[in-house]
């Protein structure tokens, strides 16, 4: 083994013609290529792990449910102007009347 510096030239130019790839290195080339950004597409979104729900201590928080917990346990008008009953009431009632049923247009024999 030799520690001397080796000069290394380039190569001398072909005089022929330039090789021209064959057409099935070019068709395998691009199917590479495009399976490669298909799978760069797909898993571009995915999130490696499943993101927790924050939670929001503060008053925030708690008027946004002490809001809800008013309207679902209240007797009173929505800003469209249904009214709405509490749901241990509205459960009563399902319970009392059942549900409504709808009359099949042509009748059963």
């Amino acid at each position: 083994m030799s520690y001397r510096p080796r000069s290394y030239a380039p190569p001398a130019p072909a005089s022929g013609p330039v090789p021209v790839p064959s057409a099935l290195r070019l068709m395998t080339a691009l199917v590479v290529v495009f399976v490669l950004m298909t799978l760069l597409v797909l898993f571009a979104g995915r999130v490696p792990f499943r993101p927790a729900p924050i939670a929001q201590p503060g008053t925030m928080a708690t008027y946004y449910i002490e809001r809800d917990t008013q309207l679902l346990s209240t007797y009173g008008y929505t800003l469209e102007g249904t009214v709405h009953i509490p749901i241990e009431r509205a459960m009563e009632l399902v319970v009392e009347r059942g549900l409504p049923v709808r009359e099949s247009a042509t009748p059963t024999p």
